[in-house]
């Protein structure tokens, strides 16, 4: 007996595994936070020079006096707007000091705080790209779920979450602030990588696409929570402090009756007595008759520890090539979706709405991984991948060869995008969850984390590469061609649907036999 036969024994998604997956995905309504509050804390914050000797001057324009007195101080550009860096003063052109913002949108961002403007602008954008960075330094710590469990990394890293987002809105400067956007990016990512895996890992198979769905729709509607207080709160302190007080429940995780470790894990590494005290939990809970472990039940005789295990992984030839091809769908996954996202970001219109409209097309495509239970893993994945490289190739014909009044064309095809990227970014995790043995899934997961930060950090810069039509042109070529490719190599991966998980390296040798009768769950 395995240990998915044992689940089934205990229930394969009782009441149990209900109460566990509300105390793990809770707290990823806080994480779903943290990527997109950029949007919100260093958005894009109109301004301008503040005009010498007027102590009441402000953005928007009080009267014909002000208007007349900003266009004899202010440089005019060509399109129309104010110089935002430079200022006359006695005739002569000179950069400014002090600048007055827009307050239609926001009242006070990070940007406006710290004026991070002109030769500051720099320090805007690593605001942005260090929560990123934490996401990639996050692969360093990920694997430590494998050894130490992965209960130890979510209680930590949630409570280090909280802490530093209570600290964020009482930064004194702008580098704290970057500081603590990188702790929040580490912190947040191995919290949810953490997550993702216990939640898998608690129900059997028929219920994992569920699970995994589920955290999912968790994040999106921590999205929609994000945007809501946004538009009610407009200054970054207030706002960030009102999203970081509620991570205060997480401490209680501490306590293992509210947060056990996965049994699973347990087993895998041989501390079996530990795993069937949960287990025994689990199967009072669920009214289910368990003692102990069946005599046939296989698992490790010693923790053999984790450098053996990678020996064996590298070993095989079949994981390893399954291994770069998954590497390369997240890398492509997050460079399209943060792409994409940028390219949505300028549709015009009201932020809120753009942003409310941006996070339910995100929902429509994580709902779309609801079917794989019947169209199967690989199908679905195929699916979304080639819909969005073709979505992106043909949006560059409108902008190359078309002209404003194409521009709807262009919007409809990259939400088309959107929405297929969407699903592979959900379907993914999944799919990478099952793709690979339980000894080293955190391993396999934090350094595909890892290629798609390498990716989400690169999408911004594509859209500096050229000039005119081709700066909008060229990034969607590129990404269409580069998901196209991906997509072609992931022909060679395996279907997982229904298939019992791996536990141990060599069990890829014989996963044909791995799979479970619909019938029997």
């Amino acid at each position: 007996m395995d240990y998915d036969s044992l689940v089934r024994k205990l229930g394969t998604f009782g009441p149990y595994q209900k109460r566990l997956l509300f105390v793990v995905f809770f707290p990823v309504i806080f994480n779903s936070f943290g990527t997109p509050v950029s949007v919100f804390l260093l958005g894009d914050h109109l301004h301008r020079c503040k005009l010498p000797n007027l102590e009441n001057d402000s953005y928007a324009v009080q009267g014909q006096y002000h208007e007349d007195l900003i266009n004899a101080t202010v440089p005019m550009l060509p399109d129309g707007s104010y110089d935002k860096c430079k200022i006359i003063v006695n005739g002569t052109l000179e950069p400014c000091s002090e600048w007055v913002y827009d307050e239609s949108i926001f009242a006070n961002t990070v940007s406006s705080q710290f004026n991070l403007v002109c030769d500051n602008a720099y320090l805007n954008s690593l605001g942005i790209s260090t929560y990123f960075f934490g996401h990639f330094f996050a692969a360093i710590l990920s694997p430590l779920a494998d050894i130490f469990g992965r209960r130890i990394m979510v209680v930590s890293a949630s409570t280090v979450m909280f802490i530093v987002n209570i600290i964020m809105p009482f930064s004194y400067n702008a580098y704290m602030f970057i500081v603590l956007r990188f702790l929040d990016g580490t912190t947040g990512m191995v919290f949810y990588s953490a997550s993702f895996i216990i939640g898998m890992e608690l129900v059997g198979p028929s219920k994992r696409l569920f699970a995994g769905t589920l955290i999912l729709v968790v994040y999106v509607f921590g999205e929609l929570l994000l945007v809501f207080f946004a538009y009610f709160i407009r200054d970054w302190r207030w706002l960030q402090l009102t999203l970081g007080i509620p991570m205060v429940s997480v401490l209680c995780y501490w306590w293992p009756k509210v947060l056990p470790e996965s049994p699973r894990w347990l087993l895998s590494r041989g501390r079996n007595d530990e795993a069937v005290k949960i287990l025994r939990k689990a199967a009072k809970v669920n009214k289910v008759h368990f003692e102990k472990l069946p005599k046939d039940f296989r698992l490790e005789k010693k923790d053999r520890g984790l450098l053996e295990i990678l020996k064996e992984l590298f070993h095989s030839k079949k994981l390893i090539l399954r291994w770069i091809i998954v590497f390369l769908n997240w890398f492509i996954t997050s460079a399209l979706y943060y792409g994409l996202t940028l390219h949505i970001g300028k549709l015009g219109g009201s932020l809120y709405i753009n942003f409310t409209l941006s996070s339910l097309v995100e929902l429509l495509g994580y709902l779309l991984c609801l079917v794989m239970d019947r169209t199967g893993r690989k199908p679905l994945h195929l699916s979304v991948m080639f819909l969005s490289g073709v979505a992106c190739l043909s949006s560059a014909f409108p902008v190359l060869f078309g002209d404003n009044s194409h521009n709807w064309i262009m919007i409809t095809l990259s939400m088309v995008g959107k929405l297929g990227i969407s699903a592979a970014f959900g379907e993914i995790y999944i799919y990478t969850g099952e793709l690979f043995p339980t000894v080293v899934r955190s391993l396999i997961m934090s350094s595909c984390n890892s290629g798609a930060r390498i990716g989400s950090n690169t999408s911004p810069f594509m859209y500096n590469l050229a000039e005119g039509k081709m700066k909008k042109a060229l990034p969607l070529m590129i990404y269409g061609v580069a998901t196209l490719i991906i997509a072609s190599l992931s022909i060679l991966l395996p279907e997982t649907k229904k298939r019992k998980l791996l536990e141990q390296v060599e069990d890829v040798e014989h996963e044909e036999d791995l799979t479970v009768d619909r019938c029997v769950w």
